[in-house]
């Protein structure tokens, strides 16, 4: 392994370790907000991956499905250009696996795959080819790619260093470019699981969630665990070393607080109290939009948590897939689900004291661990009703709408659902890990791609040939094709304390989808970006 590969591994291993330790010592420490996974011993190997095979995905009579790509490391997005080449990101970002290439890929119609553009800061959410000229979102940013690979940065700032990001772009009827903003926490309170697992807050302990207008608080305050002073006292004791020391004070920025309990309230840095916040345009759970060239930007709506699919249908109307709550952090929330919007400018769709358009504090939200939550802010607006209400933690992701008479359902909803971080976001459920297709004028839901070679108990959707993590439907330009983004296997184990993810890099698969008996356009099936396989001699 060369030197600087390895000094490269070497950090990301013991940042791992590091807060694995933290974790387990900060729970160990304190009884609040403490998690109720089981503990378990952390695989000593990760699972072994089946070869995609088309015969181990389901979809209904009439329809046939291929593996088109192959061998990709986290693909996230597709589109097409107007000569017939595809571009396929490679998101460069998943939970455990910070450091893989955020990257483009081009396809061309005869089936040869350049790089086209790197360099970008993943991950990288979403692709969008707009006359002659691709945009990427990836994190903070939305940049565009010249012929020659040549990357612009046309929006920067965007407030996506936390558990979620910019997301999908789509293009209005007014010309302007849309595109999804995710929130920083899980339910507006920075505490103490955006250390562990998502990291984000011992590398920028200046995050938070941004309002899109002046919000007051009720003053509701969350006794929550420091995570950087837990680690450093309990390190002494442990006598974890002069290495590890030095690690924890030069990645974690350790500050200067005596306390291993921090009062903390929603939207303002960890540990502040302010009942006062400012709003900006760069907000978080927003649609923003703005000119192509990335001038003009303004908030379009707001009061979501992660918008993370954003389309103009058919219809005129703009839809919009939002993930719902998690039971974790220091603001639990129970029995939240995946809702599809149809968003009006100047909404507010209600992160977050709503969830599906009913207050938090309803009973039936009330978590296993901790109160009923109560409201965080002290005014609302009027909240905005779901369109369609999905699962508990499918998690909702990108889509598209049929256009095509000849490849059927003219008008229906492709909606790509992740599938639930079991047991991350605390929820036993196996929900998701599809492609539905919904009916718009009468919201009847059906699968489309689904699964029908599961994996053993556990691992169901990890060790299987056929999907695992859809995360993009998207119809050709000509609508015969339906391509189906799968970004890969990840599992998330329990291992001491909590569940730690546990990522398979290359296991990523675009599926292909037509209409048995119509012509397939497109590059050939069975495409790789990997050297071909040898027998090792």
């Amino acid at each position: 392994m060369h030197l600087p590969i390895f000094q490269k591994w070497l950090r990301a291993s013991l940042k791992w370790l590091v807060i694995s330790l933290l974790f387990a010592l900060s729970v160990g420490s304190c009884t609040i907000n403490k998690p109720t996974f089981p503990v378990a011993i952390f695989p000593k190997e990760i699972p072994k991956i089946p070869e995609p095979d088309a015969a181990a995905a389901q979809v209904p009579a009439g329809y046939k499905v291929e593996v088109f790509m192959k061998d990709l490391i986290w693909p996230s997005s597709i589109d097409f250009d107007e000569s017939g080449n595809v571009y396929v990101s490679e998101a460069g970002y998943v939970y455990g696996d910070p450091s893989a290439p955020a990257q483009i890929l081009r396809v061309t119609p005869n089936g040869q795959i350049t790089r086209y553009a790197e360099g970008f800061h993943g991950p990288i959410t979403d692709i969008l080819w707009h006359k002659g000229q691709l945009y990427v979102s990836h994190r903070s940013k939305i940049s565009t790619v010249a012929s020659n690979g040549g990357v612009q940065d046309i929006v920067t700032g965007l407030p996506s260093h936390g558990d979620h990001f910019n997301n999908q772009m789509t293009i209005g009827p007014d010309g302007k470019l849309y595109f999804g903003q995710g929130t920083a926490t899980n339910s507006g309170v920075v505490g103490l699981d955006n250390a562990y697992p998502y990291v984000w807050l011992l590398l920028h302990p200046d995050v938070y969630d941004v309002p899109a207008s002046d919000m007051r608080l009720r003053g509701e305050s969350f006794l929550t665990p420091q995570p950087n002073n837990v680690l450093s006292r309990q390190g002494k004791l442990l006598s974890l070393g002069r290495n590890v020391s030095y690690a924890v004070n030069s990645i974690f920025n350790r500050n200067k607080s005596k306390s291993l309990l921090v009062r903390t309230r929603a939207f303002q840095p960890f540990g502040e109290r302010a009942r006062n916040v400012k709003g900006q345009v760069k907000a978080n759970g927003t649609i923003l939009r703005m000119n192509t060239d990335g001038s003009g930007l303004e908030v379009y709506a707001s009061g979501l948590r992660n918008p993370y699919g954003v389309k103009w249908g058919p219809d005129g109307q703009l839809y919009v897939s939002d993930n719902a709550y998690d039971q974790r952090g220091s603001r639990p929330i129970a029995n939240a689900k995946d809702n599809i919007f149809q968003i009006k400018q100047g909404g507010w769709y209600g992160f977050p004291d709503y969830s599906s358009g009913i207050p938090v504090t309803d009973p039936q939200f009330r978590p296993d661990r901790g109160p009923r939550p109560k409201f965080l802010m002290a005014n609302h607006p009027p909240v905005e009703q779901p369109w369609l209400v999905r699962p508990l933690n499918s998690a909702a992701t990108m889509f598209d709408f049929s256009t095509n008479a000849s490849f059927g359902f003219k008008g229906h909803m492709f909606l790509a659902e992740f599938g639930s971080a079991t047991p991350l976001t605390g929820d036993p459920n196996l929900n998701g890990y599809t492609v539905s297709r919904i009916d718009p004028a009468t919201k009847e839901t059906q699968p489309f791609l689904s699964n029908k070679s599961l994996g053993p108990t556990g691992k169901e959707y990890v060790m299987t040939a056929g999907p695992r993590h859809p995360v993009q439907a998207k119809f050709s330009p000509d609508g015969n094709v339906l391509y189906v983004v799968d970004i890969g296997a990840i599992s998330f184990e329990l291992g001491g304390a909590g569940p730690f993810p546990l990522p398979s890099p290359g296991t990523g698969v675009i599926w292909r989808i037509t209409k048995q008996g119509t012509n397939t356009s497109g590059p050939p099936a069975n495409l790789s970006p990997m050297p071909p396989k040898t027998n090792a001699k």
